[in-house]
């Protein structure tokens, strides 16, 4: 029998950003003009759901002492498996659970008419989910973590409600998850910003730690604004719509950032703060626009 107080590893923020990340790859799709029934989208966002909550379950089970001795973080772990080894037990066995139920769920659909790049994207999130924190790959402690997070958030989650819509990733998707990529490359810099002693203290290996919190305000800018050329000079379909303006938030929080914020612990906390919730903003206003 699982524990409710389980539920409380899932963090809600995350699942949020995880529909609206998958909202974006169906709605492009639809732009295009794809079809996709409301079981569909149903059946589409619950793979993302369970592939998603994969994720926050073997994250907290295999990261117990890197938390322990972290200070808290806005967006991050709720710790509660520290100090309970049946309860981080069973939260292994969730996270095994949620793996199998969504690639069970992607080959279903593939069964019943979608294609089979479905099922290697599912397949691919969850193994990177799991080599994220895992043992002895741990991408997450040899400065691969941040790709791996750009790449599940940035181009698997959005690629599955895609794939639905259109049956197959193509040329237009692959320009389409440019700037998504880069903006799931922010997400990971901003998540690891407050945990930059607690990183080098525990040798686990970040960009982050590695060029310090000043430089990596720098290299966020920097891609906040590649992301935003890429709307307004890429992606012509898009820039007769708000999408190339509306992307100027991110770049206006990271640019904030950098000139007002400081390298201490108190403004990484705040810069976590302020640049993710630019990145849920953008993303919400990106359904919107594609939505009319």
């Amino acid at each position: 029998m699982v524990n409710l107080k389980l539920l409380k590893v899932i963090r809600p923020h995350i699942v949020a950003g995880g529909f609206l990340g998958y909202l974006v790859g169906a709605l492009y799709g639809l732009s295009l003009g794809g079809g996709l029934s409301w079981s569909e989208f149903l059946l589409g966002y619950l793979i993302v759901l369970f592939m998603d909550l994969s994720t926050h379950y073997n994250n907290d089970y295999y990261d117990v002492e890197v938390d322990r001795s972290a200070p808290f973080k806005p967006f991050g772990s709720v710790n509660l498996l520290i100090d309970d080894n049946e309860m981080r037990n069973s939260a292994l066995r969730v996270a095994v659970g949620c793996s199998v139920i969504s690639i069970l769920m992607a080959s279903v659909s593939v069964f019943i008419g979608s294609t089979w790049h479905l099922v290697g994207v599912v397949v691919l999130f969850n193994a990177l989910g799991w080599l994220y924190s895992a043992p002895p790959v741990r991408l997450h402690s040899r400065r691969l973590g941040e790709i791996t997070i750009a790449v599940g958030t940035g181009f698997c989650v959005s690629a599955v409600g895609y794939i639905l819509t259109r049956n197959g990733i193509d040329g237009f998707f692959t320009l389409f998850s440019v700037p998504l990529i880069l903006y799931g490359f922010i997400l990971s810099l901003c998540l690891q910003v407050p945990d930059y002693e607690v990183d080098r203290m525990m040798d686990k290996k970040t960009i982050v730690g590695l060029i310090g919190r000043r430089r990596t305000y720098l290299v966020v800018l920097l891609c906040a604004v590649a992301a935003s050329a890429t709307y307004f000079h890429l992606l012509p379909p898009l820039n007769s719509m708000m999408v190339p303006w509306v992307s100027l938030v991110p770049a206006a929080s990271s640019l904030f950032s950098v000139l007002l914020l400081s390298d201490s612990l108190e403004h990484a906390q705040q810069y976590t703060k302020l640049n993710i919730s630019a990145l849920f903003l953008f993303l919400a206003c990106l359904d919107l626009l594609l939505l009319l």
